[in-house]
Protein backbone atom coordinates (compact mmCIF):
# COMPACT_ATOMS: atom_id res chain seq x y z
CA UNK A 1 0.00 0.00 0.00
CA UNK A 2 1.28 3.44 -0.86
CA UNK A 3 1.20 5.82 2.09
CA UNK A 4 0.59 9.54 1.64
CA UNK A 5 2.31 10.31 4.91
CA UNK A 6 4.84 13.09 4.59
CA UNK A 7 8.33 12.20 5.86
CA UNK A 8 8.60 14.92 8.52
CA UNK A 9 9.06 12.97 11.74
CA UNK A 10 10.30 13.53 15.25
CA UNK A 11 11.09 10.34 17.16
CA UNK A 12 11.41 11.21 20.82
CA UNK A 13 12.55 9.05 23.73
CA UNK A 14 10.78 10.01 26.91
CA UNK A 15 12.82 12.10 29.30
CA UNK A 16 12.16 13.19 32.85
CA UNK A 17 10.98 16.73 33.47
CA UNK A 18 13.74 18.75 35.13
CA UNK A 19 12.62 19.99 38.55
CA UNK A 20 13.08 23.64 39.48
CA UNK A 21 14.75 26.18 37.25
CA UNK A 22 17.74 25.18 35.18
CA UNK A 23 19.78 28.10 36.52
CA UNK A 24 19.07 27.03 40.11
CA UNK A 25 20.31 23.52 39.39
CA UNK A 26 23.56 24.45 37.67
CA UNK A 27 24.37 27.88 39.06
CA UNK A 28 24.92 29.05 35.46
CA UNK A 29 22.93 31.70 33.64
CA UNK A 30 20.89 30.01 30.88
CA UNK A 31 21.22 30.83 27.21
CA UNK A 32 17.76 31.87 26.01
CA UNK A 33 16.22 31.57 22.56
CA UNK A 34 12.92 32.80 21.20
CA UNK A 35 11.68 31.63 17.80
CA UNK A 36 8.94 33.57 16.00
CA UNK A 37 7.22 31.92 13.05
CA UNK A 38 5.09 34.91 12.06
CA UNK A 39 6.56 34.76 8.52
CA UNK A 40 6.44 30.98 8.14
CA UNK A 41 4.60 31.33 4.81
CA UNK A 42 7.90 32.55 3.36
CA UNK A 43 9.99 29.83 5.06
CA UNK A 44 11.38 32.25 7.63
CA UNK A 45 11.88 32.25 11.38
CA UNK A 46 12.95 35.25 13.40
CA UNK A 47 15.28 34.03 16.14
CA UNK A 48 16.35 36.01 19.20
CA UNK A 49 19.23 34.69 21.31
CA UNK A 50 20.16 36.22 24.67
CA UNK A 51 23.55 35.59 26.27
CA UNK A 52 23.86 37.07 29.79
CA UNK A 53 26.38 37.01 32.62
CA UNK A 54 29.26 37.33 30.17
CA UNK A 55 32.89 38.21 30.98
CA UNK A 56 34.25 41.51 29.65
CA UNK A 57 36.06 39.98 26.67
CA UNK A 58 34.51 39.92 23.17
CA UNK A 59 31.83 37.28 22.61
CA UNK A 60 32.40 34.81 19.77
CA UNK A 61 29.17 33.81 18.07
CA UNK A 62 29.11 30.83 15.76
CA UNK A 63 26.82 29.00 13.38
CA UNK A 64 27.52 25.27 13.26
CA UNK A 65 29.10 23.57 10.26
CA UNK A 66 28.17 20.05 11.27
CA UNK A 67 25.23 18.19 12.77
CA UNK A 68 24.86 15.03 14.91
CA UNK A 69 24.88 11.95 12.69
CA UNK A 70 25.87 13.88 9.55
CA UNK A 71 29.44 13.30 8.43
CA UNK A 72 29.94 16.25 6.12
CA UNK A 73 30.58 19.98 6.36
CA UNK A 74 27.50 22.18 5.99
CA UNK A 75 27.49 25.95 5.75
CA UNK A 76 24.41 26.61 7.90
CA UNK A 77 25.37 30.28 8.20
CA UNK A 78 24.37 30.85 4.58
CA UNK A 79 20.72 30.78 5.69
CA UNK A 80 21.20 33.50 8.34
CA UNK A 81 20.64 37.17 7.44
CA UNK A 82 19.35 40.51 8.76
CA UNK A 83 21.40 40.02 11.94
CA UNK A 84 21.29 42.71 14.63
CA UNK A 85 23.14 42.81 17.96
CA UNK A 86 22.43 44.92 21.05
CA UNK A 87 23.26 44.99 24.76
CA UNK A 88 20.96 44.80 27.79
CA UNK A 89 19.95 48.47 27.39
CA UNK A 90 19.05 48.06 23.73
CA UNK A 91 22.21 49.84 22.57
CA UNK A 92 23.30 48.66 19.13
CA UNK A 93 26.58 46.74 19.02
CA UNK A 94 28.87 46.04 16.09
CA UNK A 95 29.53 42.45 15.04
CA UNK A 96 32.70 41.81 13.03
CA UNK A 97 32.85 38.84 10.66
CA UNK A 98 36.24 37.07 10.77
CA UNK A 99 34.88 34.21 8.66
CA UNK A 100 31.54 33.27 7.04
CA UNK A 101 30.24 31.38 10.11
CA UNK A 102 31.40 33.63 12.98
CA UNK A 103 30.47 37.00 14.47
CA UNK A 104 32.61 38.69 17.15
CA UNK A 105 30.95 41.20 19.47
CA UNK A 106 33.00 43.59 21.65
CA UNK A 107 31.97 46.45 23.92
CA UNK A 108 28.96 44.72 25.46
CA UNK A 109 27.78 45.23 29.05
CA UNK A 110 27.72 41.56 30.02
CA UNK A 111 24.64 40.82 27.90
CA UNK A 112 24.47 40.28 24.16
CA UNK A 113 21.11 39.98 22.40
CA UNK A 114 21.29 38.66 18.85
CA UNK A 115 18.31 38.80 16.51
CA UNK A 116 18.38 37.27 13.03
CA UNK A 117 16.24 35.79 10.30
CA UNK A 118 16.64 32.13 9.36
CA UNK A 119 15.58 30.91 5.94
CA UNK A 120 14.49 27.26 6.13
CA UNK A 121 12.90 25.33 3.28
CA UNK A 122 14.57 21.92 3.53
CA UNK A 123 13.22 19.56 6.20
CA UNK A 124 15.61 16.72 5.46
CA UNK A 125 16.97 16.06 8.96
CA UNK A 126 20.12 18.10 8.37
CA UNK A 127 18.70 21.50 7.49
CA UNK A 128 15.49 23.02 8.83
CA UNK A 129 12.16 23.37 7.07
CA UNK A 130 9.42 25.92 7.71
CA UNK A 131 6.14 26.51 5.89
CA UNK A 132 2.47 27.23 6.58
CA UNK A 133 1.85 23.71 7.90
CA UNK A 134 4.81 23.10 10.20
CA UNK A 135 8.35 23.91 11.28
CA UNK A 136 10.94 21.17 11.59
CA UNK A 137 14.05 22.54 13.28
CA UNK A 138 17.40 20.82 13.30
CA UNK A 139 19.09 22.86 16.01
CA UNK A 140 22.62 23.15 14.53
CA UNK A 141 21.02 24.54 11.38
CA UNK A 142 18.81 26.93 13.34
CA UNK A 143 20.52 28.45 16.38
CA UNK A 144 23.53 30.74 16.67
CA UNK A 145 25.58 29.80 19.74
CA UNK A 146 28.41 31.37 21.74
CA UNK A 147 31.84 29.85 22.18
CA UNK A 148 32.75 28.93 25.76
CA UNK A 149 29.17 28.60 27.03
CA UNK A 150 28.84 24.85 26.40
CA UNK A 151 27.99 23.96 30.01
CA UNK A 152 25.19 26.47 30.34
CA UNK A 153 21.58 25.27 30.27
CA UNK A 154 19.42 26.37 27.35
CA UNK A 155 15.84 27.65 27.41
CA UNK A 156 13.74 28.09 24.25
CA UNK A 157 10.23 29.39 23.66
CA UNK A 158 7.91 29.74 20.67
CA UNK A 159 5.68 32.76 21.34
CA UNK A 160 3.35 32.78 18.34
CA UNK A 161 2.51 29.19 17.40
CA UNK A 162 -0.92 28.55 15.87
CA UNK A 163 -3.34 27.31 18.52
CA UNK A 164 -3.58 23.87 16.89
CA UNK A 165 0.18 23.29 16.87
CA UNK A 166 2.16 21.36 19.46
CA UNK A 167 5.85 20.87 20.25
CA UNK A 168 7.53 17.49 19.72
CA UNK A 169 11.07 17.21 21.03
CA UNK A 170 13.20 15.37 23.56
CA UNK A 171 13.80 18.68 25.35
CA UNK A 172 12.20 18.80 28.80
CA UNK A 173 9.21 21.00 29.51
CA UNK A 174 10.58 24.17 31.06
CA UNK A 175 9.84 25.42 34.54
CA UNK A 176 8.78 28.75 33.00
CA UNK A 177 5.41 28.72 31.17
CA UNK A 178 5.69 28.05 27.45
CA UNK A 179 9.35 27.06 27.52
CA UNK A 180 11.45 23.99 26.80
CA UNK A 181 14.89 23.38 28.23
CA UNK A 182 18.13 21.43 27.86
CA UNK A 183 20.75 20.78 30.51
CA UNK A 184 23.59 21.98 28.27
CA UNK A 185 24.61 22.98 24.78
CA UNK A 186 25.36 19.46 23.51
CA UNK A 187 21.98 18.08 24.58
CA UNK A 188 20.23 21.05 23.00
CA UNK A 189 22.01 20.61 19.68
CA UNK A 190 21.05 16.92 19.60
CA UNK A 191 17.33 17.63 20.18
CA UNK A 192 15.43 18.35 16.94
CA UNK A 193 12.08 20.11 17.27
CA UNK A 194 8.85 19.56 15.32
CA UNK A 195 6.22 22.29 15.56
CA UNK A 196 2.91 21.40 13.93
CA UNK A 197 -0.52 19.86 14.28
CA UNK A 198 1.05 16.41 14.40
CA UNK A 199 -0.32 13.00 15.36
CA UNK A 200 1.33 11.47 18.41
CA UNK A 201 1.71 7.75 19.07
CA UNK A 202 3.58 6.13 21.96
CA UNK A 203 4.47 2.67 23.19
CA UNK A 204 6.90 1.05 25.59
CA UNK A 205 9.71 -1.39 24.94
CA UNK A 206 11.79 -3.40 27.40
CA UNK A 207 15.40 -4.27 26.76
CA UNK A 208 17.97 -5.49 29.26
CA UNK A 209 15.45 -5.10 32.04
CA UNK A 210 14.95 -1.41 31.25
CA UNK A 211 11.59 -0.05 30.15
CA UNK A 212 11.61 2.86 27.74
CA UNK A 213 8.75 4.87 26.25
CA UNK A 214 9.02 5.74 22.57
CA UNK A 215 6.96 8.67 21.32
CA UNK A 216 6.50 9.23 17.61
CA UNK A 217 5.22 12.59 16.37
CA UNK A 218 4.11 12.47 12.74
CA UNK A 219 3.39 15.47 10.56
CA UNK A 220 1.62 14.09 7.50
CA UNK A 221 -1.01 14.48 4.82
CA UNK A 222 -2.54 11.03 5.26
CA UNK A 223 -5.36 9.46 7.24
CA UNK A 224 -5.49 8.12 10.81
CA UNK A 225 -5.58 4.57 9.45
CA UNK A 226 -2.44 5.19 7.42
CA UNK A 227 -0.72 6.64 10.47
CA UNK A 228 -1.59 3.55 12.52
CA UNK A 229 -0.19 1.24 9.85
CA UNK A 230 2.93 3.36 9.54
CA UNK A 231 3.43 3.20 13.30
CA UNK A 232 3.10 -0.60 13.20
CA UNK A 233 6.01 -0.69 10.76
CA UNK A 234 8.08 1.60 13.00
CA UNK A 235 7.30 -0.58 16.03
CA UNK A 236 8.64 -3.59 14.16
CA UNK A 237 11.85 -1.76 13.29
CA UNK A 238 12.59 -0.62 16.85
CA UNK A 239 11.43 -3.83 18.57
CA UNK A 240 14.23 -5.21 20.78
CA UNK A 241 13.22 -8.74 19.78
CA UNK A 242 14.07 -7.98 16.17
CA UNK A 243 17.69 -7.29 17.06
CA UNK A 244 18.26 -10.15 19.49
CA UNK A 245 21.16 -12.42 18.55
CA UNK A 246 19.78 -15.91 18.51
CA UNK A 247 21.84 -19.01 19.07
CA UNK A 248 21.95 -22.00 16.70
Amino acid sequence: MRFSIRPTLAVVLSVGTLPGTVSAQTGLVPVRYEVSLANRAHHEARVTATFSGLPARPLELRMSRSSPGRYAVHEFAKNVYDLMVRDSRGRALTATRPNPYQWDVAGHDGTVVVEYTLFADRADGTYSGIDRTHAHLNNPATFIWARGLDRRPVVVRFPDLPTTWGVATQLAIGSEPGTWQARDFQYFMDSPIELSDFDLRSWTVTSGGREQTIRLAIHHAGTAVEVDRYVEDIQEVVSPARWMVRGP
